[in-house]
């Protein structure tokens, strides 16, 4: 990604046919910020006041921006805003926001390499996005956002989400996702038994009877296996998600909505 152009105040001459690469973004300069605390009016926007506090007093958040105007407007947004600390490029961070030009999952694979630990990414992308919606969220993308329907109040509202430990990806981003979930459960997780969830069907059934507080043997007896196979069955599925005991296997399958 290169550089930004420069600008100069006096008239402009005749334009020079342009040899250099273009900007990574079109500088966000243009529009003026809202008021500290403005993104944050969770009762104007109908939701939850305690939202905010989810995700902790202070959050650290790096930006990423090849060109210097655009990475100047994103750093004084992020310093007016309470509960955000700027933290230097390639320290840790609990959030990086990046504007990319064009990106596809050779620039998110790199992207999240130089990233410090399990940060989220918020993406401000510009021109054609080419990137597998799987890749983009092992990638640790959490929002994107389109450069030609940036808003600083959609950017202050995509931050919210990531903070609370949610997501905000535009509609068609949302619908190639969730095509790409349902090709997945019918042509790979179906055929092998296996929910999208990670267990397979017996294993759900067997959950869902432990969670109601039947006893082993009277699971057997409903699903026509023995106590032994149901041991069997929920011993694998405890190992295979490394949890600690039944009760900690029924806790994660109600809390990832598998029964």
């Amino acid at each position: 990604m290169a550089g930004a152009t420069s600008h100069s105040a006096a008239p402009a001459a005749p334009a020079e046919p342009r040899t250099t690469e273009p900007t990574a973004l079109t500088p966000l300069s243009a529009r003026p910020h809202p008021a500290p605390g403005a993104l944050g009016d969770d009762q104007r926007r109908g939701r939850s006041p305690d939202r905010a506090a989810d995700a902790g007093d202070t959050v650290r958040l790096a930006v990423h921006a090849a060109d210097p105007i655009t990475r100047s407007a994103l750093v004084s947004y992020v310093r007016r805003q309470p509960g955000l600390a700027l933290t230097g490029w390639g320290t840790p961070a609990d959030i990086v926001v990046a504007t990319l030009q064009n990106p596809d999952a050779r620039t998110l694979t790199q992207l999240r390499q130089e990233v410090e630990g399990a940060a989220r990414l918020v993406v401000i992308a510009d021109g054609e996005w080419s990137v597998d919606p799987y890749v983009a969220l092992d990638a640790g993308v959490r929002a994107v956002l389109f450069r030609p329907a940036f808003t600083w109040e959609r950017f202050g509202e995509a931050l919210q989400e990531v903070r609370a430990g949610h997501g905000d990806l535009p509609a068609v981003l949302q619908g190639q996702l969730m095509d790409q979930m349902t090709r997945t459960h019918q042509e790979v997780l179906a055929p092998h038994g296996l929910t999208p969830g990670g267990l397979t069907l017996r294993e759900a059934e067997v959950l869902q009877l432990v969670a109601e507080g039947d006893e082993l043997q009277h699971i057997g007896d409903k699903l026509g296996y023995s106590e032994r196979t149901i041991k069997n069955v929920l011993y694998g599925m405890i190992k295979r998600h490394r949890l600690r005991n039944r009760a900690h296997a029924v806790a994660y399958a109600i809390r990832s909505g598998q029964i």
